[in-house]
């Protein structure tokens, strides 16, 4: 059971920053004096399903990821992360420093949208160490020259080998995308018979892209959520380049992460404030 702050938090500031720090320690941040810290307060079972994005997957300690997708870029990712700040209205807070996730250096606006340079970006969401900081999200945007590249039906016909049939019908070409889609006991979410695309969702609209920890939780992962997990990808052949987006989020163990951070965090919260010994 959750405890709920007494009066409910009404500041909520998480500043996400790209960080060069060093890389020996993942999310138990060591903590300027007056910060709080998050601690280790459950212990989550591996995903058994079969989604991954270059052998990565949700449930994985952070450092194993990091450890992948640094060999596969052939060079480091860097941290990302900030300052969380939650207040209740009587002025008591509780900041902490916080890691959220990892992601590739150097992908930036222009080589997305002005360049047809080839890149390979891969941004890791992280939980917080009140679940032992595993990861949450995977994404990976990859761009490669059309001959070294599939086209969208092979590479469709590659992930319904792996995965089976989508759980929504992919959308057309110009950028045709898929999703798979698991219910809240893993079983693959089927296509429903007949299909109307108009008025069928596999999953919950307005779900997070991103698996990184906020202390109001998104309403769609509150709420009568039909979704665990998801894989998607998208397809774009744009003249000599293909790019390929794929998208991999445990929604549970976000939601089991912001229950065991929101629990301290909320403690600290309705505590009784102590009276400060400033110099008046």
């Amino acid at each position: 059971m959750i405890r709920m702050p007494q009066v409910p938090a009404c500041l909520h500031a998480l500043l996400f920053t790209i960080v060069s720090v060093d890389n020996s320690f993942a999310q138990s941040l060591p903590q300027p004096d007056g910060y709080d810290t998050l601690n280790l307060a459950a212990s989550v079972a591996p995903a058994p399903y079969d989604f991954a994005i270059l052998g990565m997957k949700p449930g994985m300690p952070i450092e194993e990821a990091r450890s992948i997708a640094e060999q596969h870029l052939g060079e480091q990712l860097l941290p990302v992360g900030g300052t969380l700040q939650v207040t209740n209205p009587n002025g008591k807070a509780f900041r902490t420093e916080l890691r959220v996730g990892y992601e590739t250096p150097g992908v930036d606006f222009f080589l997305r949208n002005q360049s047809a340079e080839p890149y390979d970006s891969i941004q890791i969401d992280v939980s917080t160490p009140a679940t032992g900081s595993i990861v949450t999200a995977i994404r990976r945007e990859v761009r490669v020259p059309a001959s070294d590249g599939p086209d969208a039906a092979a590479l469709r016909a590659q992930l319904e080998g792996l995965y089976g049939p989508p759980s929504e019908i992919p959308t057309s070409l110009p950028n045709p995308s898929g999703m798979w889609a698991l219910d809240l006991d893993y079983a693959p979410i089927p296509l429903p018979e007949p299909y109307d695309p108009s008025a069928y969702s596999a999953c919950n609209r307005g779900l997070p892209n991103a698996g990184r920890y906020e202390y109001r939780l998104n309403d769609q992962l509150a709420g009568d959520r039909k979704c665990r997990a998801i894989f998607t990808a998208r397809h774009e052949a744009n003249g000599d380049t293909i790019t390929m987006w794929f998208k991999l989020i445990d929604y549970n163990l976000v939601v089991q992460d912001h229950d065991a951070a929101n629990a301290q965090i909320d403690e600290k919260l309705n505590a009784a404030a102590e009276p400060s010994d400033m110099k008046l």
